[in-house]
Formats: C-alpha cells, sequence, structure tokens
C-alpha cells in the first residue's frame, strides 16, 4: 500500500484525498489558541462495514492512516501523520471488526478501542509541536479475573491490578515505567509491539 503524504494538507484536502474515507473524526482544542483542532481516521476504499457477515478478506485489504490537524492561527492542517500505531479492521482478536474511538476533551486526544473482554485506551497531550503519550490504560478478563494495567508517563509508573470476578478483594502493585521520557505519536509503531516494561507493551 502506497500512503498519500498529507502533511501540511487542510481538512478539506483531506476530505478529497482519492481512494480514502474519513471513518472517524473529531474536534476540540489542543494548544492554546480558540481554534478548533481536528483528528480523522482514514481507511482505504470506499467501503463502510456494516456487519459481521462481511467476508474477512474484504477487511483484511483495507488500511488505515491517523492524522492530527493542529491550528496556528489559521485552518487547521495535518501536522501529526502515523500509518502503522492504528488498528485495522481485522485486528481485533475475537472481534469481527476493531472499531477505532477518537475524542479531543480537556486538551487531550483520546484513541480507544472497545474489545470483546476489555478496552485499550491511549491519552495524548500537545506539546512542543507534537503529539506525546501521558497516559494509557489496558483493560482485559482471563480465567475468571480481571486484569489492569494503568501506565503513566508524568510519574514513570504502571498500576498493576488484579481482582477476581463477583469478589471485592483487590491485589496491587506498582512497578516502573523503563523509558525515558514521552513517546510521540508520530513515532509509534505497531499497536502492542513496544515493551514498556518487562512483559508490558503499548
Amino acid at each position: 500500500m502506497k500512503y498519500p503524504d498529507l502533511y501540511g494538507k487542510t481538512l478539506s484536502e483531506v476530505e478529497r484525498v482519492k481512494g480514502w474515507i474519513i471513518i472517524e473524526k473529531t474536534e476540540g482544542y489542543l494548544n492554546a489558541d480558540q481554534i478548533k483542532d481536528v483528528a480523522v481516521i482514514l481507511q482505504s476504499g470506499d467501503h463502510r462495514f456494516k456487519n459481521c457477515g462481511e467476508s474477512k478478506e474484504l477487511l483484511a485489504d483495507e488500511e488505515r492512516i491517523i492524522l492530527v490537524l493542529i491550528s496556528e492561527n489559521d485552518n487547521p492542517k495535518v501536522t501529526i501523520q502515523n500509518n502503522k500505531f492504528i488498528g485495522r479492521p481485522d485486528e481485533g482478536g475475537m472481534l469481527c471488526y476493531l472499531k477505532p474511538n477518537i475524542s479531543i476533551k480537556d486538551n487531550q486526544f483520546t484513541l480507544y478501542y472497545e474489545l470483546l473482554r476489555g478496552y485499550t485506551k491511549y491519552i495524548f497531550e500537545y506539546k512542543n509541536a507534537d503529539i506525546r503519550l501521558v497516559k494509557a490504560t489496558l483493560v482485559g478478563v482471563s480465567g475468571g479475573k480481571i486484569y489492569s494495567d494503568h501506565f503513566d508517563f508524568d510519574k514513570k509508573v504502571i498500576k498493576l491490578r488484579v481482582a477476581k470476578i463477583g469478589s471485592d478483594s483487590v491485589k496491587k502493585e506498582k512497578i516502573p515505567i523503563r523509558y525515558d521520557g514521552y513517546r510521540k505519536l508520530s513515532e509509534f509503531g505497531e499497536m502492542y509491539d513496544w515493551e514498556v516494561a518487562e512483559y508490558k507493551y503499548l
């Protein structure tokens, strides 16, 4: 797949990119001005998911791009483009279709995936002309237990929680994040490919 280079493009130009459609879009304030910033997810082709009866081959052929358009006292323009980090339609495990949800609120950009037995959430903030990851949460259910990992990159710690379903008791633990600094959205590779601490991936 040859991805289009969209840096510096306006939203109206992004909407007209041949061979790609916008499947998710959100607006809000990321920087200090009073012009709304925008984030969108593009998907290749012109197909929009309808139901789980669709062929897996169709979903497997679809690529995605995540874009963040930052306003600089003007119309928002593409400042960040990532062709790898955003999950593809067929990468949801037992889900028939992985749908990304995005939002901009309280000067933060959130990317969220609802999974069959849990969820994944990334929270980014705008800093030094880029979007950097400040928090993340992974929640899952396995073997009658609920596992949740809360990543805090300001405090450089991961809070681990394990609870048995139907029980009030919770096992808690903290482990250090071994990554120095903050990782930018523009630097991310494929999902769950980054080992933040031993056996902990984002």
